[in-house]
């Protein structure tokens, strides 16, 4: 039975965005790059119709899948009674009981679920859209730098792992779809104040392409400062050595050294 009539038969109309990994070499690759055993509690976002599921059932019995589609869900519950199914929405789930999160996530929420796993520090193996997996391992200077970049590897030190073909899900994403590997790395920061931190960093990603001392006058209306207050700011960092880099061009400790002068001195 395919998928289409598996989803008639369980009386399931398609959303736009859904598509269901079929190909069984990608579904062992996933599972395997998401280091599991025993002693891990196992979160699967978006269970489908299984395919991962059974799969993470064959490496350990902790496992708990978030499924939204209530048919689906009851599908899931018919099908593996080891496992603990959840019919809700992932962005209203708490992660931080969860050790790995293995999962082919809903690529139109994907930011969102990245950053909420990132918030819970969870290690993840996920398949995501292909230019959004670009964007998240860029490196400082490249044209896919920017602040989700920034935000993504603040939480996680992420690994590209594979392309993913569109002829690997039915129904087919007009998209090429990534295999990505996101390690807890949020610690290694020690940025007490993150939400001061990532509004900084947003303010000046609005003008990413420019020089850094710029940047902070340009961003002034985001940063809810005067603009006499932000060319106080940009003539008092003459000491910084990347003020003349462009915004994109700065990796998180050159931004962290740009926002804690920039924090002492709005005090």
């Amino acid at each position: 039975m395919d998928i289409k009539d598996k989803i008639s038969e369980l009386g399931i109309s398609l959303n736009r965005g859904q598509k269901f990994l079929i190909h069984e070499p990608t579904v062992a690759a996933l599972v395997a790059a998401g280091e599991i055993d025993q002693q891990h509690k196992v979160v699967e976002i978006g269970g489908g119709l299984g395919a991962i599921t059974e799969k993470l059932l064959e490496n350990t019995d902790n496992v708990t899948v978030i499924e939204k589609e209530e048919a689906l869900s009851s599908h899931l519950i018919s099908k593996f009674p080891g496992a603990k199914i959840i019919n809700e929405d992932a962005l209203d789930i708490d992660f931080t009981e969860f050790d790995r999160c293995i999962s082919n996530i809903p690529f139109e929420i994907s930011s969102d679920l990245i950053e909420k796993l990132g918030e819970a520090q969870v290690q993840s193996a996920l398949i995501v859209q292909d230019d959004l997996a670009d964007k998240i391992v860029a490196d400082p200077g490249s044209k896919d730098h920017g602040y989700f970049t920034v935000k993504s590897q603040y939480y996680f030190l992420p690994v590209k792992l594979r392309t993913v073909s569109s002829n690997c899900f039915d129904p087919e994403p007009e998209v090429e779809a990534a295999i990505l590997k996101l390690y807890p790395n949020k610690d290694r920061h020690n940025i007490d104040n993150e939400e001061e931190f990532f509004s900084f960093v947003k303010a000046l990603h609005t003008h990413g392409k420019k020089k850094t001392r710029n940047a902070l006058v340009d961003a002034r209306n985001m940063l809810n400062i005067s603009k006499s207050e932000a060319k106080d700011i940009r003539e008092g960092i003459p000491h910084i050595p990347h003020k003349d880099k462009r915004v994109r061009q700065l990796g998180i400790p050159e931004l962290k050294q740009v926002f804690e002068f920039y924090d002492k001195k709005i005090q």
